[in-house]
């Protein structure tokens, strides 16, 4: 019998910085809603000192049952996003 998985949060807000402000107002939204969500400025004391390149893919992979990926043009240039 498969058990179902539980995961730290609903979702993960993936973002370019040059996106934050909108990005920010999305996650009050969904945060006062209940929903628990990954937004970097929501878990700066989790973050700090961590390879973030390591840690958000382990968010994004393993930890948020959904990722939510606000795509623009900054999004695409980021070294990060590829």
């Amino acid at each position: 019998m498969k058990q179902n998985k539980i995961y730290e949060y609903d979702v993960a807000l993936s973002f370019a910085g040059e996106n934050r402000e909108y990005v920010e107002e999305v996650a009050s939204f969904l945060k006062n809603f209940g929903v628990k969500v990954f937004y970097d400025d929501f878990n700066q004391d989790e973050i700090w000192g961590k390879n973030l390149f390591e840690y958000l893919q382990d968010i994004y992979q393993n930890k948020a049952k959904y990722t939510i990926v606000f795509i623009s043009e900054q999004y695409k240039n980021k070294k990060w996003t590829r």
